[in-house]
């Protein structure tokens, strides 16, 4: 006689403990949200997954009385030898046997970390029994494990089909949709599973995420206000809500995220360095300074791009005294060992200071040793420019104005600046082309007005 699986409900648990050790790599689908996926720990959905709730006849299929004694045999045996179990489950596998042992074998698999075979023997229990709810299910979970989230979504609709509904199918469609970019279709995934569990962390961090994406800041913000409320001390919640605030162009409300980051111990040399830019856009050099010096010293990578930018923007706001301290940390960082690029910026950010100074024929020494080694470094180029034109060379000013012209990156801003040098010298004419050609590569409403004014001084001085 056939007996529903119900009958051998006790021996699910028993059977299926070790599935809680899947899937700890899809936490690093979204590493911005390394909570996203910690459904996996949650003892409610192993629990689930292992079916110790009751099962419904109509979507799970029957065993015979000969199978039953096979399944209490293999309880015994998954516990003190499970590859025997598999062993056992192979012999006894035929196309007239009950879906609940291709299910079981699956099962095992998955204990196994064979999540490949266990995919074949889910789709076969299925084939058998193509309503078998939890094999849907069981399928759907192993498929996103193996990244394969169009096929596992399916699956896991069909779960829902069948009529398991519940938070974490929902709330694992939304991830599926989520890795394929379907944000919209994943935000409603993940409200249909906060339904059934309003309080669950992984399915609101989903919707924050969605958010994100979508640009929903506002309401980015206010989730993660709430999140904030019933764990301050969570670092991860601050950071998303500054990201959430710099979308809303609400720069200092995400610096004062970040200093709360800051306080705890816990913000890292990104963190910083954004907050050395929220602090430089408002013109609060000393707290960008700070900030700028702690990420160099944060920074467990020693990277050197980062603090040699720092001091670039620093130098560039008139920051000297700042920007050279921060270069004198970067040299005692890394030992005053760069690779040739870093050390001939470094050389050149420190020439910038020295010419602000007025310590210029060192700071042109130093240039012209850069540009010999770099023929490509156009800041110094029009640096070393800009010196011999105040200085009345007009030949050696020309020069190099005429060699940063020729590089892609600076040609727009060389062109400007040897015009304003030419209008200096009262050479109106030769400025024109100049200005013209600027304009032509990058149109600026600024050079078209100096342009049009140089123009007029050109006919002027034609007479």
């Amino acid at each position: 006689m056939m007996k529903p699986m119900n009958e051998i409900r006790r021996a699910w648990p028993a059977l299926l403990a070790a599935l809680g050790l899947l899937a700890p790599a899809l936490g690093q689908a979204q590493p911005t949200f390394a909570r996203t996926m910690q459904f996996w720990k949650d003892p409610e959905f192993i629990n689930k997954f292992m079916a110790s709730y009751g099962v419904k006849s109509e979507v799970e299929p029957r065993i015979d009385a000969d199978q039953k004694e096979l399944f209490d045999e293999l309880i015994a045996q998954i516990q003190t030898d499970p590859n025997q179990a598999i062993t056992m489950l192979i012999k006894a596998i035929t196309p007239e046997s009950s879906a609940a042992l291709d299910f079981t074998l699956a099962n095992l698999y998955v204990q196994a970390t064979n999540y490949s075979r266990a995919v074949v023997h889910y789709r076969l229990a299925i084939k058998k029994f193509p309503d078998f709810q939890r094999a849907h299910m069981n399928l759907g979970v192993v498929l996103i494990q193996l990244n394969r989230h169009a096929e596992a979504q399916k699956e896991l609709v069909r779960t829902l089909e069948l009529g398991g509904e519940d938070g974490n199918i929902y709330g694992l469609i939304g991830y599926c949709h989520l890795i394929g970019e379907k944000y919209l279709s994943a935000e409603a995934a993940y409200r249909k599973a906060i339904l059934f569990s309003p309080d669950k962390l992984d399915w609101k961090l989903g919707i924050a995420q969605c958010q994100l994406q979508q640009q929903k800041y506002g309401e980015c913000v206010t989730l993660f206000g709430e999140l904030i409320q019933k764990d301050p001390d969570n670092a991860d919640y601050w950071l998303h809500q500054a990201n959430a605030y710099l979308g809303l162009a609400e720069s200092l409300k995400a610096a004062t995220n970040y200093e709360v980051v800051r306080r705890m111990g816990k913000a890292d040399a990104k963190v910083l360095n954004q907050l050395g830019d929220i602090y430089i856009n408002e013109g609060t050099y000393d707290l960008a300074f700070e900030a700028y010096r702690d990420a160099a010293a944060a920074d467990k990578n020693n990277e050197v791009a980062p603090p040699i930018r720092a001091a670039d923007i620093l130098i560039s706001v008139g920051e000297f005294d700042r920007g050279n301290s921060l270069l004198t940390q970067i040299r005692t960082i890394q030992k005053n060992q760069f690779k040739e690029a870093d050390r001939l910026k470094i050389l050149q950010l420190e020439a910038r200071v020295q010419l602000a100074k007025g310590e210029e024929a060192k700071a042109i020494k130093t240039l012209e040793q850069i540009v010999d080694r770099d023929p490509l470094d156009g800041e110094s180029l029009l640096l070393l420019a800009d010196y011999y034109g105040r200085n009345d060379d007009v030949e050696k000013a020309e020069l190099f104005f005429q060699r940063a012209e020729q590089l892609d990156d600076f040609e727009v801003r060389a062109k400007v600046t040897h015009a304003q040098f030419l209008v200096h010298h009262s050479q109106y004419a030769k400025a024109v082309p100049l200005l013209k050609s600027a304009q032509a590569k990058r149109p600026r409403d600024s050079v078209q007005r100096y342009l049009d004014q140089v123009v007029k001084l050109a006919r002027l001085a034609k007479g």
